[in-house]
């Protein structure tokens, strides 16, 4: 089956006029989130690799607990060691300083290593998930959505969110465990130093809380700035040549400079943000440390209070303590920030979600069969279309095409042509009537084995910047070399491929761009006999090249019809005169339909529009493209 994607004059190609309608600003309403959803996402996801999880989380408690030790030991150095000159005690306190400094280390290196290495992986998964839901996608949600935001949330979202795994649950417990176990343990050595020591608490919560509020919406802004950006640099870097002939470039320039400096200002305000709150933490922390020197230092030198009945009175108690202000101060500021990952990664998951939440405008029924190799016909009854804007695109069309038979469909643009023969492999079901193939309601069968009898070439041909003979194979994975070429030669593309130095190894760029546009179209026909369709569709396959290549390019096309069932959309009526049956739209209705003499006879809408384009061909001496009578 030959691929490409839509697009065509007038906004038809396959159905994109009225699509790109779909809310005011094209994009889906925004998704609710709910903790349960969201953490049944995460399991769904990471539950398989429940081994590397607890390895992780294992490691995660035994760095933490050993690095809690660490305090205690240095205090017993100070106290119990140099304090009292028990030079015999130095050594084992030394070693166990060591051996917990090395536990703490080396665990946190291996959970280091372990939660990166599981972020690493649930990337690989939800992208994977990602990608294959697009291509369950029908063609609505792209000619909807802009293809820079869609790769966006595959790429720039789904990375976002790797954050949640490495520095999410992990990151919290973590320092929970060493707040949690700091207060315990300063309580345990001191009560009236840890009511110091905890003072500023209430001033972290509140602060947490109102930055919560604030800074979630502002990195939802952020996701959306970076998709806009994405979107306007790949439609840009796609439309060069355009902007290049009109000399555009400055006008470019200030529309890409919108976007950037939107994102920007988004990006400088959370920035001012975290600038403004952890200072002003840290200026907090740092005076309750302040304090509680003063007050410890006080205590242990005057002897006084509970220091002077404690066992291991001295400044090891005060040193100890200092220690744990730091456990205690790093977490909550850890926790802020791992607060500040939580905001960044939720609004990257609204926009992953909204994407996997997009339903198939065309799927499978649970019971669908296979619809094997056909025959060809292809019956279409009293079909009637409209897209998802409630605009009603086609009204009452039956056409029938028995195998072999060639249906030619014309009609000035925008008259539905394309959205009619788009219901043929069923990129678009039809809302009233049915589609059949060999007798079969295409609702019926699998879309996968309706479309490997069908061959569609486009006007606009879309090539992959890959080999020619990549691109030929496309339409059937498993053929050989030999049957490439066979495929190029009838295709008359077999003559311009050997020019190239490389032959059919050549690169032919971004979309093709090293051939001009009927080689572009020969390579595109290869590729449709190469899948050797029972089904062929023509949009348009010759209006857009030169006289010399349309006559190559119609050779081509002779020999890729012969036995099929085709369906041709043409501007010149010139290609569609030796017709089975001609069709003539207007309104999205069939006004006329029989071959070209029958037509001819009727002096109906479709003699006119002849009469037209030899009048115009007259005049301008070409077949001329856009032509008055169907313009």
């Amino acid at each position: 089956m030959a691929l490409g994607p839509v697009g065509g004059r007038g906004g038809g190609g396959f159905g994109g006029r009225g699509l790109l309608r779909g809310t005011e600003d094209g994009m889906p309403p925004p998704v609710s989130i709910t903790n349960r959803r969201m953490l049944g996402w995460f399991y769904t996801n990471l539950a398989p690799h429940w081994g590397k999880i607890a390895l992780g989380f294992a490691a995660m408690l035994v760095s933490a607990l050993a690095g809690l030790k660490i305090p205690l030991i240095l205090r017993s150095i100070f106290d119990d060691g140099i304090a009292n000159r028990n030079v015999a005690i130095l050594l084992p306190l030394s070693i166990q300083f060591l051996v917990f400094t090395l536990l703490s280390q080396g665990f946190g290196a291996i959970r280091t290593l372990v939660m990166h290495l599981l972020g690493q992986r649930f990337v690989y998964t939800v992208r994977t998930q990602c990608y294959d839901h697009l291509l369950t996608l029908g063609l609505s949600y792209f000619h909807r959505q802009r293809s820079g935001d869609i790769m966006s949330r595959v790429s720039n979202d789904v990375g976002a969110v790797e954050d949640m795994v490495v520095h999410g649950t992990d990151d919290i417990i973590s320092n929970l465990v060493n707040v949690v176990g700091a207060i315990g343990i300063m309580l345990w050595i001191h009560w009236k130093m840890a009511l110091v020591a905890l003072a500023p608490m209430p001033v972290f919560v509140i602060s947490l809380w109102f930055l919560a509020c604030y800074i979630r919406p502002v990195f939802n802004r952020i996701r959306k700035e970076l998709g806009d950006i994405n979107a306007k640099l790949q439609e840009r870097i796609a439309g060069i040549q355009v902007i290049k002939s009109f000399a555009r470039e400055e006008e470019e320039k200030k529309y890409f400079d919108e976007s950037n400096h939107a994102y920007w200002r988004q990006n400088a305000k959370s920035i001012w943000i975290w600038s403004t709150y952890f200072p002003m933490i840290s200026m907090i922390t740092s005076a309750g440390l302040v304090v509680l020197i003063w007050y410890g230092a006080r205590e242990a030198a005057s002897g006084e209070g509970f220091l002077a009945t404690a066992k291991t009175a001295g400044p090891g108690t005060v040193v100890a303590f200092l220690m744990y202000m730091q456990r205690f101060y790093q977490p909550i500021g850890a926790l802020a920030r791992v607060q500040n990952t939580i905001n960044r990664c939720l609004a990257s998951i609204a926009r992953i979600f909204e994407l996997l939440d997009e339903k198939p405008s065309v799927a499978d029924k649970p019971d669908a069969v296979e619809l094997g190799r056909v025959e060809g016909r292809v019956d279409i009854e009293s079909v009637g279309f409209r897209y998802d804007t409630g605009e009603t695109v086609l009204k009452n069309i039956s056409v029938s095409a028995a195998p072999g038979e060639t249906v030619a469909i014309v009609g000035r643009s925008g008259a539905g042509k394309s959205s009619l023969v788009s219901l043929i492999p069923r990129f678009y079901d039809p809302t009233e009537g049915r589609v059949l193939v060999d007798g079969k309601d295409l609702r019926d069968v699998t879309q996968a084995s309706l479309r490997r009898n069908i061959g569609i070439v486009l006007q606009d041909t879309f090539l992959f910047n890959t080999t020619i003979r990549e691109n030929i194979r496309y339409a059937r994975a498993d053929a050989t070399d030999e049957e490439i070429e066979a495929a190029a030669r009838r295709a008359h593309a077999h003559e311009f491929v050997l020019k190239f130095e490389n032959g059919y190894d050549t690169v032919i760029g971004e979309r093709g761009v090293r051939l001009s546009g009927g080689e572009k179209q020969r390579l595109s026909i290869a590729r449709a006999l190469l899948s050797d369709p029972r089904i062929l569709i023509l949009d348009e396959a010759t209006s857009m090249v030169d006289t010399e290549a349309e006559q190559i390019i119609q050779a081509a096309l002779t020999e890729l019809m012969r036995g099929r069932t085709t369906f041709v959309i043409a501007h010149r009526l010139s290609t569609v005169r030796k017709a089975d049956k001609i069709c003539v739209i207007e309104g999205g209705e069939i006004v006329e339909q029989d071959d070209h003499d029958g037509l001819m006879a009727r002096r109906g809408r479709y003699a006119d529009m002849v009469s037209r384009q030899m009048q115009f061909e007259d005049e301008w001496g070409s077949p001329g493209w856009g032509s008055p009578a169907l313009a």
